[in-house]
């Protein structure tokens, strides 16, 4: 039992692999923001296209 003591509070102590778990996170939460961005942009382009093309559809519905 006190060996297992030991050996949590050795590992508790032992931040070497700190910075190398924390650049991971920020580079998966970059990652999420950037898929996250394109998506959005992507649907905002479609929704654009989707109106002009229907502005162009009615006004070649009006040309006799």
């Amino acid at each position: 039992m006190r060996k297992r003591r030991f050996i949590l509070k050795k590992l508790k102590k032992d931040h070497r692999a700190s910075p190398l778990i924390e650049e991971g996170i920020l580079i998966g939460l970059a990652l999420f923001a950037f898929v996250l961005l394109v998506a959005i942009v992507s649907d905002i382009l479609g929704f654009t296209q989707n109106i002009f093309q229907d502005v162009s559809e009615k006004l070649q519905g009006l040309n006799p």
